[in-house]
């Protein structure tokens, strides 16, 4: 199939759209926190926002493969609704987290879901997906930059929450350009156009496309040949998978410790305060770098992710470092936060296209090897929150 700028768009908006709710999360994270007087539980909110996503993530790898597309596009939607107008209106803390949890949870099924649908197009549209997923960060922490700076400096948790309230809000109408995207702007290929490579390949049959992982390992085809069970087949993808995996829940562990370190890189009276507020900017620059890596891959490729997941290393050890010594200048924090995200976003489009591009993994069990792999962003997202929960809770404490 010959790239389609039609296609690239629609893609491009599922991703902005599927992540917003969840980067507006990790962008409010310390005013939700601040505002139910929860300072050092900024990893919680962090944590709640992957709480499910492992759950979610495997329900639609083990059991949903052949429910259509556009029902889970549609659950989705609604999910990311329930997420936001609860966040919106939480009366407490920990009714804010389960709210959290909701939103978590659709960007992780919405992944899921979108990176299984990009292998009916080239293996390069996945940069239209991880662009937009990067652009979702700019969004997200833009919008809460803009409400932070029309509410002005306080402290005050009444204010705090206002500002959460129409962050949220002011996301809902985005849900409908989702599902517009998805319905309306993306034209997915015929079943005989969804090759990756230019050379021919071998068309299966439409029942066998979206076949459920988990079979009856007690059937036979054709009355010789077993059906290859579950556990077999996780086994031999694992075997196939494991190296990209493991750096993939590395660069997560260590950029999202960094991330959340830049909420007491600074003393405390330097937060919730001027325009752009000093936490909310630090995230902005997250999240450009972050969309500057995943739009790079159709440009240039890396193969050798595991330089990315080390130099993400060095990475946190500084920002840890500068949370209880903080000898780093506050006009070059922008830059290293610029930094942590081009890193995590290079690793996380780097690994997907070459899931969707090589020939190693067989067309069969590409699906299947994309499902596997998503598993260790959350996995990541929860070793870095809870190691970040500890560090501010235990040794960080009063820092």
């Amino acid at each position: 199939m010959e790239f389609s700028l039609r296609n690239w768009i629609g893609l491009f908006l599922l991703g902005s759209i599927n992540n917003l709710p969840y980067v507006i999360v990790t962008s409010a994270a310390k005013t939700i926190a601040d505002s139910f007087d929860k300072r050092n539980d900024v990893g919680v909110v962090f944590g709640a926002n992957v709480a499910l996503s492992v759950i979610v993530k495997a329900i639609n790898g083990l059991f949903l493969l052949k429910v259509p597309y556009w029902i889970r596009y549609v659950v989705n939607a609604l999910l990311m609704v329930i997420g936001l107008i609860g966040v919106a209106f939480a009366f407490d803390f920990w009714f804010a987290i389960v709210c959290i949890v909701v939103v978590g949870s659709s960007a992780a099924f919405g992944e899921n879901v979108a990176l299984g649908y990009l292998r009916l197009f080239p293996s390069k549209s996945v940069n239209a997906w991880s662009s937009g997923t990067g652009m979702a960060g700019i969004l997200g922490s833009a919008i809460y930059i803009i409400f932070g700076c029309s509410i002005g400096e306080s402290n005050k948790t009444s204010q705090l929450k206002t500002l959460t309230k129409y962050a949220f809000l002011l996301t809902l109408p985005a849900v409908l350009v989702y599902l517009i995207a998805y319905f309306i702007i993306i034209k997915a290929p015929k079943p005989d156009d969804t090759t990756h490579k230019s050379q021919p390949s071998i068309q299966k049959p439409l029942d066998e496309e979206e076949k459920p992982l988990l079979q009856d390992t007690d059937i036979e085809t054709s009355g010789t040949v077993p059906v290859e069970s579950v556990c077999q087949r996780l086994r031999r993808c694992w075997g196939l998978v494991w190296w990209l995996s493991i750096n993939l829940c590395a660069v997560y562990l260590f950029e999202y410790v960094a991330q959340g370190c830049a909420a007491k890189v600074r003393p405390k009276t330097e937060y919730n305060k001027g325009c752009p507020e000093l936490f909310a900017a630090l995230s902005f620059c997250y999240q450009a770098g972050v969309f500057v890596s995943r739009s790079s891959v159709q440009m240039f490729q890396i193969k050798r992710v595991e330089i990315l997941s080390l130099l993400q290393l060095i990475n946190m050890v500084l920002w840890i470092f500068d949370v209880h010594y903080k000898f780093i200048p506050v006009y070059l924090l922008p830059a290293l936060m610029i930094y942590v995200g081009l890193l995590g976003g290079a690793s996380y489009v780097n690994i997907f296209y070459l899931l969707l591009h090589e020939d190693k993994y067989p067309e069969e069990d590409r699906e299947f090897c994309i499902n596997i792999t998503s598993l260790f962003i959350t996995g990541g997202i929860v070793l870095g929150t809870v190691l970040e929960t500890i560090l501010f809770n235990t040794i960080l404490e009063s820092d």
